[in-house]
């Protein structure tokens, strides 16, 4: 079994948020409805500012982020 560091999960969550940030804003192009595209774009923003966030732990930790 193998042994993941912190390190390792954080880079993992970087992906993820990455990922979230890109699809929410996909959606909110693609969204007609006003009050929808809005949403979007605020989870959007959420997930960049936890991309953020993670990548200064990551610099923290002694990673590349």
């Amino acid at each position: 079994m193998a042994n993941f560091t912190d390190l390792d999960m954080l880079y993992d969550y970087e992906k993820d948020v990455a990922s979230a940030a890109t699809g929410f804003m996909t959606f909110a192009t693609r969204a007609h409805h006003r009050e929808l595209r809005e949403r979007y774009l605020r989870m959007a923003n959420e997930a960049t500012d936890a991309h953020a966030k993670v990548s200064e732990l990551i610099s923290k930790a002694g990673g590349i982020a």
